[in-house]
């Protein structure tokens, strides 16, 4: 949900009428939204469930111009939009290599559907940026589209100019939603023990449930005994939610050990931080593909969510990517200047944004 709502930002910017869709469990996640745009151009539209007298029946009298939404995973937006009729623009938060990837796959299977009503789509909308990966933004404009309106918007961050980087000494450890073993936390917690890196470590869940031996069914905190304790001068550990944004953004944040979510390595390229990936699952491994193999800005550390890495190479890796002449560190930092420049005024991704709205307005 969250680049839905920096691309809404953007949008609202340029002067756009935007209304979001909402459950009432993700409300609150457009607080922010709601304090810096006004209420007569951005506007919110609770889907209660079951249905409520509070929304009216039958189509509204004051229809919008556009159906902004992700096509990919609800095709069913495309036939809302041609009962009025509406435009329907696609908003797909992942790069053109994944998009490239899944659709040119022979046996698609699950994907047919959603693929179908993508193409339909009257234009995309990705969170990429053209200089990242021109060949295949052209390749999927060519391939995968009959209208050949593909807008490349990223990075969708809300990012802040004048940001001085300084030394850039130390790692937070990040695996998201993804929940470790015990086999896996152990070899992380030595690697981090072992190095001279100063960490963060964001747990999310530090009690898992064993399933074997003699504590079955009983809660374990998976991180080490002892731990914290040893590492106290060094390291700390989060229990629960981590400000990961304002975290990767702090000057002596070096790398970042990531699932390499593509949210999530859009955060670490903006904020200049090495990524030390962990491919988990899904849209990791195609992202690892073009971060790792094509473009080298990312180095690999696990393999996926069944490895457990040798915490002895674990830990001279961290203790490597700190240093200013780390490869991938280099390269980094050039493709960051070009992703800083693609969202300045006059940037490839500016101009798309704007174009958008001119499209969307017509």
């Amino acid at each position: 949900m969250l680049p839905h709502i920096d691309l809404t930002h953007q949008l609202l910017l340029r002067g756009a009428t935007i209304t979001v869709l909402v459950t009432p469990k993700s409300y609150p996640y457009l607080d922010p939204l709601r304090s810096l745009h006004s209420r007569e151009h951005f506007k919110t539209l609770i889907l209660l469930f079951p249905s409520h007298p509070s929304i009216p029946s039958g189509p509204p009298s004051d229809l919008p111009d556009v159906i902004l939404g992700s096509s990919f995973l609800s095709p069913w937006i495309n036939k809302v939009a041609d009962a009025f009729p509406l435009k329907s623009i696609c908003f797909l938060p992942i790069n053109a290599h994944a998009i490239s990837t899944l659709w040119g796959q022979e046996d698609r299977g699950f994907f047919d559907e959603f693929e179908t009503a993508t193409t339909e789509s009257y234009g995309l909308v990705v969170n990429t940026f053209y200089e990242l990966e021109p060949e295949l933004v052209e390749s999927v404009t060519a391939m995968f589209t009959t209208h050949h309106r593909v807008w490349t918007v990223g990075p969708l961050l809300a990012v802040k100019a004048g940001v001085d980087r300084g030394g850039s000494s130390s790692l937070p450890p990040e695996i998201g939603l993804i929940r470790l073993t015990v086999e896996q936390t152990a070899a992380l917690a030595a690697a981090l023990e072992t190095s001279a890196m100063r960490f963060i470590w964001a747990v999310r869940d530090a009690a898992m449930k064993v399933n074997s031996g003699d504590n079955y069914g009983d809660d374990v905190d998976v991180i080490p005994a002892g731990f914290e304790e040893r590492v106290k001068d060094k390291g700390l550990v989060i229990r629960g939610w981590a400000p990961q944004t304002m975290i990767l953004e702090h000057r002596a944040v070096g790398s970042y050990l990531t699932h390499l979510g593509w949210g999530s390595a859009l955060e670490g390229m903006v904020g200049g931080v090495v990524m030390l990936a962990w491919p988990m699952q899904a849209g990791h491994f195609y992202n690892a593909k073009l971060l790792i193999d094509d473009l080298g800005v990312a180095a690999r550390v696990g393999e996926n969510k069944d490895s457990v890495p040798d915490s002895g190479k674990l830990a001279r890796v961290l203790a490597d990517s700190v240093k200013d002449d780390f490869p991938e560190r280099v390269r980094l930092m050039k493709l960051r200047e070009k992703g800083m420049e693609a969202i300045q005024e006059g940037g490839s991704s500016y101009n798309n944004l704007d174009e958008l709205v001119a499209e969307m307005c017509v």
